[in-house]
């Protein structure tokens, strides 16, 4: 079996998962707070008593809308699992070529032109267009945005124009320290290497959160620290992954690397229950999360038809994510009157036509970007 071939699910993940945020982001923003955070202990009994069924079988409908309901406003744990996949593919990468002494321009030029030119023309589709949500101006802080920070001033930066760029913001911090951290993976091992890297992100999460509290966006994303080992986590994977691949992939697809998603999923969900619990509860989510996805995602690429589009997604997922947001939340808002079966529709039907535009949107801004940076000879 070829590497690619090997690794065909992890496009499936990242279809899967990219989906699932694009969607999430229209319901959250139609569902406009009336069902209350899934995450919460009392979700389902508040549900239910929203729901207020008065028989057997309106309980069985709204036990399956409750279920329906915290699923879509969970897409944004999908998240953590893109922030693990990118640690993978790098790391993955690398474990194959790098050698002591490698200069690191030639990465990061790569990986800049990877990252900019698809996101400066995300801009330019949001800022011209007439139908997308857009609760600030554009102002200065647009060109800080071209620049690419997300970051400062972190309560004016971190969400404008396009919130969903503050991920975008995050990976720059993590591509900076990428080369350091990849060192100290080679010269410990992955498993000393996600030991150290997990204290280190638990420590920073409690001086963030108790030690010295300070704005949760810094924890969201605005300083690396805070989501370090989901990052780590992934190019641990990627490590083993590279160099031991079927034994890798034999222990990664078990059945206790499934219940271990499940157990640590619900961990997770669970420790959204008090600050101090909290401090763990994105390395919890992310490792749960990740695994039930690859799990469900090797499922769906063994179905020819499904697999293969999803994979497609995922392969073009990164120009979704940029443009993405802004218009789910402008029809969301649009038809927010509508009752939960026709929205759903309507956002499902956007979400398709999204992603299709996106695509051809980012493999032509690929080829104009390899066309016009490619090394002259």
């Amino acid at each position: 079996m070829t590497e690619r071939a090997r690794l065909a699910w992890l496009d499936v993940v990242k279809g899967v998962a990219i989906l699932w945020i694009a969607y999430f982001h229209f319901f959250k923003a139609w569902a406009n707070e009336r069902f209350g955070a899934p995450f919460h202990p009392g979700f389902p009994r508040e549900f239910m008593a929203q729901c207020a069924p008065t028989s057997a079988l309106e309980t069985a409908g709204c036990a399956v809308k409750a279920v329906f309901v915290g699923v879509s406003l969970l897409g944004f744990h999908a998240v953590s699992v893109f922030l693990l996949l990118s640690g993978f593919g790098l790391a993955h990468s690398l474990a194959r070529t790098w050698r002591p002494g490698t200069p690191w321009r030639g990465w990061y030029r790569a990986r800049l032109l990877r990252l900019f030119p698809m996101y400066w023309v995300a801009h330019l589709v949001i800022a011209v267009s007439p139908f997308v949500w857009r609760p600030e101006p554009i102002d200065g802080r647009f060109w800080l945005s071209l620049l690419g920070d997300r970051i400062w001033p972190v309560d004016t930066m971190f969400y404008y124009l396009n919130p969903a760029w503050w991920y975008f913001g995050l990976l720059l911090q993590l591509y900076l320290v990428f080369p350091l951290l990849f060192l100290l993976l080679v010269r410990v091992g992955p498993s000393a290497f996600l030991a150290a890297t997990l204290v280190a992100t638990l420590l920073c999460r409690w001086v963030l959160l108790i030690g010295h509290p300070v704005d949760g966006l810094w924890v969201q994303g605005g300083f690396f620290g805070a989501r370090l080992f989901e990052f780590t986590a992934g190019m641990a994977l990627g490590w083993w992954y590279q160099r031991a691949p079927e034994v890798t992939e034999r222990r990664l697809f078990a059945a206790p690397a499934l219940a271990a998603g499940v157990v640590l999923y619900a961990l997770g969900l669970a420790s959204y229950a008090s600050i101090e619990s909290y401090v763990a509860t994105d390395a919890l989510l992310c490792c749960g999360l990740f695994l039930l996805l690859a799990h469900l995602s090797r499922a769906l690429a063994a179905r020819p038809r499904l697999g293969v589009t999803l994979a497609t997604v995922g392969a073009y997922s990164y120009g979704l994510y940029l443009i993405h947001q802004p218009y789910m939340i402008d029809l969301a808002i649009r038809v927010r009157e509508l009752a939960m079966p026709a929205a759903v529709a309507a956002g499902l039907a956007l979400v398709a036509v999204l992603t299709i535009l996106s695509m051809f949107l980012e493999r032509y801004v690929n080829r104009a970007t390899a066309r016009f940076f490619a090394p002259s000879r």
